[in-house]
């Protein structure tokens, strides 16, 4: 029974951990190709104020708000 434990645990293992590569890996292939597409952001074109400069992007450069845009500007990244 011993002998039967030494062949499969190290078979198993590496069975498993082939697995999980995998999956990660595809996990991290997928969210390369998400953020891929918008990470060129352009420049905001007009002069923001105060109020504008404080309404930020998301670090993938997404804005949460409705018909906004991510652009860069003299304060940063900003949804406008």
């Amino acid at each position: 029974m011993v002998s039967i434990m030494k062949f499969w645990t190290p078979l198993l293992m590496t069975f498993l951990y082939m697995v999980l590569l995998s999956v990660l890996g595809e996990i991290k292939e997928r969210s390369d190709f998400k953020t891929r597409e918008r990470t060129l952001i352009e420049e905001c074109w007009g002069e923001p104020n105060i109020d504008d400069c404080n309404k930020k992007c998301s670090k993938t450069f997404i804005c949460v708000r409705v018909n906004y845009t991510c652009c860069w500007t003299y304060c940063g990244n900003i949804c406008w």
